[in-house]
């Protein structure tokens, strides 16, 4: 670099050397341009190349960060996604198997009811059974006490013995047959 710029200055000195008077100072200009500009690129040159380093090497960080980001985001999304189908999963779950249990309950109560509906029924026939059985005996005690009135009135009306063996022998079949 530094023989590139030598051998231009060189070449600009003999060219304008052949020229008269006013060509000396546009080559002088044109020199110290030239040396000024190989002085700032000479001095910044170590800046500017580190710089523009540091800078790509900054801007492939952000990159690398960046990515790094793009990818723990959509992982992220994924697990979060997956979360939230699980989540889903989850409360369809719950909600069958509540449904499941309240139908369960509902018959396991119905089945209860039915049981205390017959039970009561049952009661209830057994009583009424129960109910018909002492209003046969009251009814039989009472025939029997008005067959007994009827005969000892049968019996004081007509003391006859043969009469009374009679009326006797007929009351006691009468009783037999209403008791059975």
């Amino acid at each position: 670099m530094k023989k590139a710029l030598a051998l231009s200055l060189l070449i600009f000195g003999v060219s304008f050397a052949s020229e008269g008077g006013a060509g000396g100072e546009l080559f002088w200009k044109t020199v110290n341009t030239v040396i000024l500009f190989a002085l700032i690129f000479v001095v910044a040159k170590k800046y500017v190349v580190k710089y523009f380093s540091s800078r790509r090497k900054s801007i492939e960080n952000m990159i690398l960060e960046a990515q790094k980001a793009k990818e723990e985001s959509e992982k992220a999304l994924a697990e979060a996604k997956q979360k939230l189908e699980e989540a889903k999963q989850k409360h369809a779950e719950t909600l069958r198997l509540a449904e499941e249990t309240a139908k369960q309950e509902r018959e396991v109560a119905l089945n209860e009811a039915k049981e205390i509906a017959e039970r009561i029924k049952a009661q209830a026939k057994e009583a009424v059974e129960i109910e018909v059985q002492k209003g046969q005996a009251a009814l039989r005690k009472y025939a029997v006490e008005k067959a007994l009135e009827i005969s000892e009135k049968l019996v004081k009306e007509q003391i006859n013995p043969e009469l009374n063996k009679a009326v006797i022998k007929k009351t006691l079949k009468t009783l037999d047959t209403v008791q059975r």
